[in-house]
Formats: C-alpha cells, sequence, structure tokens
C-alpha cells in the first residue's frame, strides 16, 4: 500500500510541474505577443514631434483635431452606409455592378465631402494656435491621405517573381 500511495504522489508532482510550466509557458507567450504589437505609425510620429510640448499646447492640438474630426463624421456615417448596402447586394442575385459601382462612387463622394469638412475646421481652428502648434498641425495632419501609394512607390521595372510550382504533377 505504501508504495502504492508513492507512486500517486510522485505522479501528482509530475503532473503539478507539467501543469506549473504550461501556466508559465502561457504567461511568457501572453507577455510577448503584447510587447511585440508596434505602435501605429501615426501615433509614434505624432509623439515624437509633441514630445517637448506642454501638456496645455498638446491638449488645444487634441482639441482641435477632434472638434475637426467630428465635423465630417455624418457625412462618413452616409458612406459607411453606402458601402453596406453596396456590400449587400454583391453577394445577391443576380449580380447588378452597375447598382454596386454606383452606390460605391456615392460612398467615395461623402467620403471626400467629409475630408473636405476636416480639412476646412481644422484650417479654421488653427487660427487658435500658435505658429509653432500650426507648424505641427500642418506637417503631420494637412498631408495628403492617399492609400494606394504604396503601390506606387513600386519600381516600373520590377519583374514578376518565378513560380515554383509545377501543373504537371
Amino acid at each position: 500500500m505504501a508504495g502504492k500511495i508513492k507512486w500517486v504522489l510522485g505522479a501528482s508532482i509530475v503532473l503539478n510541474v507539467f501543469l506549473l510550466a504550461a501556466m508559465g509557458g502561457s504567461a511568457y507567450v501572453v507577455k510577448q505577443h503584447c510587447k511585440s504589437k508596434a505602435p501605429a505609425p501615426m501615433a509614434s510620429t505624432w509623439d515624437k514631434a509633441t514630445k517637448d510640448m506642454p501638456p496645455e499646447a498638446k491638449a488645444r492640438i487634441k482639441g482641435l483635431m477632434k472638434q475637426s474630426a467630428l465635423s465630417g463624421e455624418e457625412d462618413m456615417a452616409k458612406a459607411r452606409d453606402l458601402r453596406a448596402e453596396a456590400a449587400r447586394l454583391a453577394a445577391t442575385n443576380p449580380y447588378e455592378p452597375a447598382r454596386i459601382a454606383a452606390l460605391s462612387e456615392e460612398a467615395r463622394s461623402y467620403e471626400d465631402q467629409a475630408r473636405a469638412k476636416v480639412e476646412r475646421a481644422l484650417i479654421e481652428g488653427m487660427a487658435a494656435l500658435s505658429a509653432d502648434e500650426r507648424r505641427l498641425v500642418a506637417d503631420h495632419l494637412l498631408k495628403a491621405s492617399f492609400r494606394f501609394r504604396y503601390f506606387l512607390m513600386k519600381p516600373t521595372d520590377a519583374k514578376p517573381g518565378e513560380a515554383n510550382a509545377s501543373a504537371s504533377k
């Protein structure tokens, strides 16, 4: 009987050590996963640019940005609704490319209107900022935001990669 208890106790210790190792490994993986997430490019650029600013100036600029962003929210909501409708139509039969294209064009128009309102509100609100604050806002927020810039930066003489898979297998 004493031998059986020793085996059970030994197995229990082995299982507990395994459990502790699994918990430690899980904690390590979660910690590494959370640590490895880099901040968004705009956030890191903004942090570097405002590093030496007093908190009041940062608060003024953030308030201006929030107020400006909210000025275009109504148009952006319309654009989101139109894009959702276009996505819904794309998944139905019969497929109506003309209607989907029209909805997409209308959504793009609303997005452009919203962008113009935000930029206009930002420019008008910059009057309350100092010259250094206006320079910072202009450098970081009044730049063109072209979504497909990445594709335009590819060299024009780049050749497509070689295909390695064989179709005859």
